[in-house]
């Protein structure tokens, strides 16, 4: 298995040990309802902060593993995020008019709790089912990485000429790697490029 699936399935595991952290000792303790805004962010903002990073990494990790699902990732992670947004910024910079300020913040983070199963769904389909295009240069990209090594193994003369071959091919694929790479970021920038103009669309009807 690749080390960024690893990598990505480790951070889903984190994700919703972080959730069940704030559902049990945050949603569930109607204390925090009452409390000041002040107090209620002061014993949540390490959990919501490592959350939002969280989100954000396995988000960057499954746009590289499945460009061609950007759209749906985003909207999931959209989804997810928001409420969390408005949740922090009701609480840093209360309405000094609004009402059971506290408890309407906790509404927004349960939304971003039940919000957050479709974003680790699409997380967990993405590390069982990445692109298989992506994943081959991802695999090649690794035995790349190992080049430095092989090179400094001592090993007899016919062993290294095949190893001085297969070196000069791994600088060929290094080169086709990073256009590929550029090809994929180009392709999510001209992807929110046109999540933009469909936005600015559908706000003028």
């Amino acid at each position: 298995m690749l080390l960024i699936i690893k990598d990505l399935e480790s951070k889903i595991n984190y994700l919703e040990g972080l959730l069940e952290g704030v559902s049990s000792n945050i949603l569930a303790n109607i204390s925090y309802e009452r409390a000041s805004p002040e107090d209620l962010w002061n014993k949540s903002e390490t959990d919501i902060n490592a959350i939002r990073r969280a989100a954000e990494e396995i988000r960057d990790i499954m746009l590289l593993l499945k460009p061609e699902k950007a759209p749906s990732i985003r909207r999931s992670f959209r989804d997810f995020i928001q409420p969390i947004n408005i949740f922090i910024e009701m609480l840093r910079k209360p309405s000094e008019r609004a009402q059971d300020v506290s408890k309407q913040a906790l509404d927004h983070l349960r939304r971003a709790v039940a919000e957050s199963q479709e974003f680790i769904n699409v997380a967990k389909d993405v590390a069982k089912n990445p692109s298989e295009s992506i994943l081959e240069i991802l695999k090649l990209k690794e035995i790349y990485e190992t080049k430095e090594y092989i090179s400094k193994v001592s090993v007899p003369e016919t062993v290294f000429a095949r190893l001085e071959h297969f070196k000069r091919g791994m600088e060929t694929l290094k080169l086709c790697i990073l256009n590929l790479e550029q090809a994929v970021q180009e392709l999510l920038k001209q992807m929110d490029k046109l999540q933009e103009e469909i936005s600015r669309f559908q706000q003028s009807q």
